[in-house]
C-alpha cells in the first residue's frame, strides 16, 4: 500500500480519537463553532476507531483486501461525522503552521503529532483513553484507567510504525529553531485550542512540539 493511502487511513485515527476525547459539549463556548462530545459523536468515533484498529495493519499489508478496504472507508466517514460535531483539537493546530513550513501531507504530520498530544491530554481523559486502547484491540482488563491510557498511546505509536509515518519532526525535515513558531500560530487558533480537552499554553504547544521533535 502507498504512503499516501497509509497517511489517509492514520488521518481518519487522528479525526476519530480528537473527536472521542474533545470538552464535552456543556463546557463549549458558542464562539468557537464546535458542539464539543456527546454521545452521538462519542458512538461514531468509538466504531470508527474499533474499525480502524482492526482493519488499518490489514489494508497495508494486503492492499487487496477488499473487506478492509470498505471497513476503513466506513470508519473514516464515522470520523468524519464526529469530528465535523464534536471538533478537532491542538492535534490540527499543531500541524497546521507545520505542515504549511515543511511541505508534508496534512495526514502525515496529524498522524506524527497524534501520540505527543495524546500524552499531553491523558490528566482527565484517562477512562476515555483506555477505552481507545479497548477499541483498538488491546486488553485492559485489570489495569487502572491510566495503564489503559498508557497502553492506547503505545497502540498509536505502533501503528505508525507499521505503516511508515514519520516518528518525529525532524524527519519531515523540521529545524528546532521552528518550533516556537509554530507554536505560537497553534495557539493562536482559539477554535481549535478551544476544543482541547485540557487548557493549553503557548508554552504547553511548544513542549509538545520539542517532545515530537
Amino acid at each position: 500500500m502507498d504512503l499516501a493511502k497509509c497517511v489517509a487511513a492514520i488521518y481518519a485515527l487522528v479525526h476519530a480519537i480528537e473527536a472521542y476525547t474533545a470538552r464535552d459539549s456543556s463546557e463549549m463556548e458558542e464562539s468557537l463553532g464546535y458542539e464539543g462530545r456527546f454521545p452521538i459523536t462519542d458512538c461514531l468515533a468509538a466504531e470508527a476507531i474499533q474499525l480502524i484498529g482492526g482493519n488499518l495493519v490489514t489494508v497495508f499489508n494486503e492492499p487487496g483486501n477488499l473487506k478492509a478496504r470498505e471497513n476503513m472507508a466506513l470508519a473514516a466517514t464515522l470520523a468524519g461525522m464526529a469530528f465535523s460535531n464534536a471538533g478537532v483539537a491542538i492535534v490540527h493546530a499543531l500541524e497546521y503552521p507545520m505542515g504549511g513550513a515543511l511541505h508534508c501531507s496534512h495526514g502525515a504530520g496529524n498522524g506524527l503529532l497524534l501520540p505527543y498530544v495524546m500524552r499531553f491530554n491523558l490528566p482527565g481523559r484517562e477512562e476515555t483513553m483506555a477505552r481507545i486502547a479497548l477499541l483498538l484491540g488491546h486488553d485492559v482488563g485489570g489495569l487502572s484507567p491510566e495503564e489503559g491510557a498508557i497502553i492506547a498511546i503505545e497502540a498509536v505509536e505502533d501503528l505508525r510504525r507499521e505503516i511508515g509515518i514519520p516518528l518525529s519532526i525532524r524527519d519531515l525535515g523540521g529545524r528546532e529553531d521552528q518550533l516556537p513558531g509554530f507554536a505560537m500560530k497553534a495557539h493562536a487558533l482559539d477554535r481549535l485550542t478551544g476544543v482541547n480537552p485540557r487548557k493549553v499554553t503557548l508554552k504547553d504547544l511548544e513542549q509538545i512540539l520539542r517532545d515530537a521533535f
